[in-house]
């Protein structure tokens, strides 16, 4: 988008007229952005030292919006794809937090009468209708949180070792409806984020919005393995990403809440 509006102000700006904008006001204005035209909320993008223009953004716009055609360009980080996928009450998922394989997708049956063959998932207990348990990746799951909400408000199991299993609408978390009630909880956290600021010690902050929004704490020594993973070049690149994170909500002495991404392996960008 070439243009987007700022609620704090009320004014609607150019990419370039935004980009011109003091430090300390352009980071706490890109907090309040929306869509020109559907009045969704938007993200901002500085220019990259590749030679990319300041941009703005808005994922998802409201359907219909004239807008939502000139994000296509815009590249996200991270990978998935938009194939869809059938669950059943009661399937029970479990969060493989690898990445360099492929979701088990796909299980065969060895049958000594004929040729291996597919089918859609392992099966267990006995009698009754079968529950199929099945294992997804971080990736795979950030998409269908985005595309899929029927995934998000359904009753199947998230099984992450070590941890209690939940069912998808008490497991996953949207960042805009993490309360108090969260704190201490293990969770996984996702929606998108609105930019990344460098913190002390060479702490990441990625932030979903103001000061009352959720952020997340990336330490230094995972951020090159994070940033080369999801081909980011530069922290601007995070601005507009969804984010998927398995962590435990913490609040701060001035009460922000906040995850700290305390491996590489729990962290998912789309």
């Amino acid at each position: 988008m070439d243009t987007a509006i700022c609620t704090e102000d009320g004014l609607t700006y150019t990419a370039v007229e935004f980009s011109r904008l003091d430090p300390l006001q352009l980071e706490r204005k890109r907090r309040h952005l929306i869509c020109e035209e559907c009045g969704l909320a938007a993200f901002f993008r500085k220019p990259s030292r590749s030679g990319r223009g300041a941009c703005f953004g808005a994922r998802p716009h409201r359907e219909g919006c004239n807008l939502a055609a000139t994000d296509n360009e815009i590249r996200v980080p991270g990978t998935g794809d938009d194939q869809d996928e059938a669950f059943n009450p009661g399937d029970r998922i479990i969060v493989e937090l690898t990445f360099g394989g492929q979701d088990g997708e796909v299980h065969l049956d060895r049958d000594e009468r004929g040729p291996r063959r597919p089918r859609g998932g392992r099966h267990i207990g006995e009698g009754g209708p079968h529950a199929a348990q099945m294992h997804r990746r971080l990736s795979t799951l950030l998409r269908l949180l985005v595309t899929a909400p029927n995934f998000r408000y359904s009753d199947q199991i998230i099984a992450v070792t070590n941890q209690p299993e939940l069912p998808a609408r008490d497991f996953f978390v949207h960042l805009s409806d993490v309360t108090p009630l969260h704190i201490g909880q293990f969770r996984g956290f996702w929606g998108q984020l609105t930019d990344a600021r460098e913190g002390a010690d060479g702490v990441l902050w990625l932030n979903s919005g103001g000061r009352a929004e959720m952020s997340f704490c990336l330490p230094p020594e995972h951020r090159p393995e994070v940033m080369q993973r999801f081909r980011l070049e530069e922290e601007e690149d995070f601005s507009g990403s969804y984010i998927l994170v398995l962590g435990t909500l913490h609040v701060s002495r001035n009460n922000k809440k906040f995850c700290v991404i305390d491996d590489p392996a729990v962290i998912a960008l789309r």
